[in-house]
């Protein structure tokens, strides 16, 4: 008979998220991973199997976890952009663009993770633009200015440059006068 597992696996996995956000998938070892959760190695293997599967449920995580809107609407868009810009935001960045960044290093299911889940964004995008022309092409386009600004953020910009780069990526979708309404609400 099977131990049942002494430990509470949503704790261990913010544990995961928190390790794989702030050190990066390669950086992290399943040995920090254990340190982190607080468990054995063999706990460790018997819940999770491996690092990349430990990875994929933490990356899973992380995003069910993240605070930002599910019904797409074109305030969604503005209330995305508020949480990417957000300086109360630790670590810096996004752990699915810092995946995204690592994808050469991620094993194949892992990678695909990470595409899907980059995928589901532009989708949810795409919805919130509605049936306009040219949204497919904003949606992609305003995928690649979140993971743009990710990227800035967890190198340091500042809020207020992060800020500009995101009502810049509202205008360029057609989108002025939420962008206007974005740099004002400072």
């Amino acid at each position: 008979m099977a131990r049942s597992r002494d430990f509470d696996l949503v704790t261990a996995l913010d544990a995961a998220v928190s390790l794989f956000w702030s050190q990066g998938y390669p950086a992290t070892t399943v040995r920090q991973l254990c340190e982190a959760m607080g468990i054995q190695a063999g706990s460790f293997y018997a819940a999770f199997g491996s690092k990349e599967a430990c990875f994929r449920q933490a990356l899973e995580r992380y995003v069910e976890t993240q605070p930002l809107p599910r019904e797409p609407t074109v305030a969604a868009i503005c209330l995305w952009m508020e949480a990417v810009v957000d300086p109360a935001r630790t670590p810096r960045g996004c752990l699915l663009v810092d995946s995204a960044v690592e994808h050469p290093l991620l094993d194949q299911e892992s990678q695909a993770l990470v595409a899907r889940k980059l995928g589901a964004m532009e989708a949810f995008f795409c919805r919130s633009l509605g049936d306009r022309e040219g949204a497919r092409e904003d949606a992609a386009l305003l995928v690649a200015a979140i993971v743009g600004i990710h990227v800035r953020a967890r190198a340091g910009a500042p809020t207020a440059a992060l800020r500009r780069l995101a009502a810049r990526a509202l205008t360029a979708v057609g989108l002025q006068e939420e962008a206007l309404q974005f740099l004002n609400d400072r």
